[in-house]
């Protein structure tokens, strides 16, 4: 059943994040079709609660198809590439600390 294609979210033919994009061009479907699939699912009462979590839970785990990263682990890494950029810690050597409670009692 594996036939090589991947879920992602797309970066192209999205409203909010791309989820319904991602998922139309997954199985080949119109996407104006799957978004007023959702939007009738999002407004029955007793399953609309379930869609809305299912669409942010979809938002959050399939990842983007130009990053290959998810919302997730952008938001946990806080940086839009996933955390892969330059920035480095500065570490001061040589550094001697001073109580301040000594400089206010001498004077």
């Amino acid at each position: 059943m594996n036939n090589g294609k991947k879920l992602y979210r797309s970066s192209t033919d999205k409203v909010i994040s791309g989820v319904l994009g991602g998922i139309s061009t997954y199985f080949n479907w119109n996407s104006t079709l799957v978004r007023v699939l959702y939007i009738v699912l999002a407004f029955t009462p007793g399953i609309n609660v379930l869609a809305i979590l299912a669409y942010i839970v979809m938002m959050a785990i399939i990842p983007s198809d130009n990053s290959g990263n998810s919302f997730f682990n952008q938001f946990k890494s806080g940086t839009p590439n996933g955390g892969s950029g330059n920035q480095s810690r500065k570490v001061i050597h040589d550094v001697e600390e001073k109580n301040v409670d000594d400089h206010q009692k001498r004077g």
